[in-house]
């Protein structure tokens, strides 16, 4: 991570930390195999989301912000926290609710695009988003 310059970038990057932090306190890491692998959870009682095509772990139900999001497949739930994704590159959409920077986020175990992240927004009502994950319903496994 990049050092930031600004005190607004200080803060948005200390909070971030503290994020990872607070989520991976709930999981371990898998160090039975070679090179380690996906985040394991360890007890969350079933309440987890995988991914539909490999079964990797992506977040917990604990973590929805919302279940009212919709994408182009039906269904998506917005989360605080995800993990085993990597982030794609930042990019401008408009949707219906205003534009955005978004970013695709991809599942570490097949790379298949489970949802995106929202990186900025730009209408003042819509900044709750920002920094938050969505996760698309027909790519997942488990809890409802």
């Amino acid at each position: 991570m990049a050092a930031a310059t600004t005190p607004e970038e200080n803060a948005a990057a200390a909070a971030a930390v503290d994020a990872i932090t607070e989520t991976t306190n709930r999981f371990t890491v898998n160090t039975d195999a070679a090179g380690a692998g996906p985040l394991k959870l360890d007890d969350v009682d079933g309440n987890v989301y995988s991914c539909k095509r490999c079964g990797t772990l992506l977040a917990v139900a604990d973590d929805i912000v919302s279940k009212s999001f919709h994408c182009k497949n039906g269904k998506a739930y917005l989360f605080d926290n995800v993990v085993n994704v990597t982030v794609g590159e930042k990019e401008d959409r408009m949707t219906i609710t205003g534009m955005y920077s978004f970013s695709d986020i991809f599942c570490v175990g097949c790379g298949e695009i489970v949802g995106w992240k929202y990186e900025a927004a730009h209408e003042r009502s819509q900044k709750y988003k920002e920094g938050k994950f969505v996760l698309e319903r027909y790519q997942l496994l488990g809890a409802e």
